[in-house]
């Protein structure tokens, strides 16, 4: 009888902290983040040679045969951004700035490939590989990547990794053979293909070699672009699983955005969301070798009636995650910014102007997921935002911060310079000290 007593306490003590953990649904965290007032605004999506490459493209197209059901209206006239999107983003980020001093800074995470169907000899029909910055016929942006580094220089741009392809390609490729309406949407450059949203890029049937093979592909293109590697990942659709985890962590991808929305394939109905609950609870708190990023706060004013409600709502999530001790992190995808009906981006940035307005007046730091990580964790933090080498120490003691030699060939280059010093830097900061580097280091 006693045993079965120890035994029965025994379970309601880990259902009771399971419980608990379901609830609270964060690790445990060095910062008193209440206090940091720290925000992060994650967008997906920048890079993606779709869904159309101009207006042209939907003229006359059989949307059914492409995407049956319901589709949302905005996304049949999402683009690649362009210059001019890029540039008008990072001027109203640029006016807005933390209590630290520093500009709000947008973190746009990067497709980094794409497909391009051609028409061959005798009606043979190819597909073409492109890797960023080349691009499908139609696809071009001229100057797109000069308001890039521009932005970047600014300290407001701060990419991170999305993918390659955001689909898988086999599907994309299968899906569209054969099919004359599909066909004739995918010479049109249009990326949208029957099942498309079912046909994810980390779906558990594609083989892990061609997945371990893009990634380190990924990283290639990500560096050449960024002169940098990523220090941060978001899975496509939000699918992965724990064999993702691991290809990401052999490669050093640490930080994992999303959590909270990740879709297991397998794992459905009421089952499947229990399992999601505890698999999520257990891997934050035993998994210390990677941080995950939730998205605790939504805006997406485009996409909704009420623009403004979404922006209201938003800044109320950003303060509601502060009084649970938690970091703000923003979910805002590029439709928001880059659309080929010009009166969308100027919504989205009329909104994100009017937002962050807010949070100066909250007294808000902005930081990007590679802070927020090492804060979580160690209580310190290093970036490169633009030209300038920020540090930052929140807990109660002094400690020493360690800045590889790869944050300061960052910011070198973006200056046309190659560091002065070779090796690590180590820096003492006093507690709740922020400490920003200017010029080179």
């Amino acid at each position: 009888m006693k045993r079965w007593l120890e035994g029965l306490v025994a379970i309601a003590v880990v259902g009771f902290g399971l419980a608990v953990g379901m609830v609270w649904g964060r690790s445990p965290a060095l910062v008193e983040w209440e206090r940091a007032r720290a925000v992060c605004i994650q967008s997906d999506d920048w890079g993606l040679c779709g869904f159309l490459p101009d207006s042209s493209a939907i003229v006359a197209l059989d949307r059914e045969a492409l995407a049956p059901g319901p589709f949302p209206e905005v996304y049949w006239h999402s683009t690649l951004e362009d210059s001019a999107a890029v540039a008008s983003l990072a001027g109203i980020l640029a006016t807005h700035h933390g209590r630290d001093g520093l500009p709000a800074v947008l973190q746009p995470n990067y497709i980094l490939g794409s497909l391009e169907y051609a028409s061959g000899p005798d009606s043979m029909a190819t597909w073409i590989e492109h890797r960023l910055p080349d691009v499908p016929a139609g696809y071009e942006r001229p100057g797109l990547w000069k308001a890039v580094r521009d932005a970047r220089l600014a300290g407001v741009w701060h990419p991170e990794l999305h993918g390659r392809w955001h689909y898988d390609p086999g599907r994309r490729k299968a899906n569209t053979a054969g099919r004359d309406a599909v066909e004739a949407a995918a010479s049109r450059q249009i990326l949208v293909f029957p099942d498309s949203e079912r046909s994810w890029e980390l779906g558990p049937w594609r083989a892990r070699e061609e997945l371990r093979a893009e990634l380190a592909g990924n990283l290639r293109i990500f560096a050449d672009l960024f002169g940098r590697e990523p220090r941060s990942v978001i899975a496509p659709d939000y699918v992965w699983n724990d064999a993702d985890e691991a290809m990401w962590l052999a490669h050093d991808l640490r930080v994992i955005q999303g959590q909270r929305q990740q879709r297991m394939a397998s794992w459905r109905g009421l089952e499947g969301r229990v399992r999601k609950v505890f698999h999520r609870t257990l891997t934050r708190w035993w998994r210390r070798d990677r941080v995950y990023l939730d998205r605790n706060c939504i805006f997406e004013p485009v996409q909704q009636i009420d623009s403004r409600g979404i922006t209201t709502a938003a800044a109320a999530a950003v303060r509601e995650a502060w009084a649970r001790g938690e970091p703000a992190v923003l979910e805002a995808h590029r439709i928001n910014f880059s659309h080929l009906d010009q009166r969308v981006p100027d919504l989205g940035r009329r909104e994100l102007d009017r937002l962050l307005a807010g949070l100066d007046r909250d007294g808000a730091i902005f930081l990007v997921d590679g802070e927020v990580a090492g804060l979580q964790r160690r209580g310190t933090s290093w970036a490169a935002r633009g030209t300038r080498i920020v540090l930052r120490n929140y807990t109660h003691s002094r400690r020493l911060v360690v800045l590889p030699a790869a944050a300061r060939a960052v910011t070198a280059r973006l200056r046309g310079q190659e560091p002065e010093r070779a090796g690590p830097l180590v820096f003492s900061l006093a507690p709740g000290e922020t400490r920003i580097v200017r010029g080179p280091i």
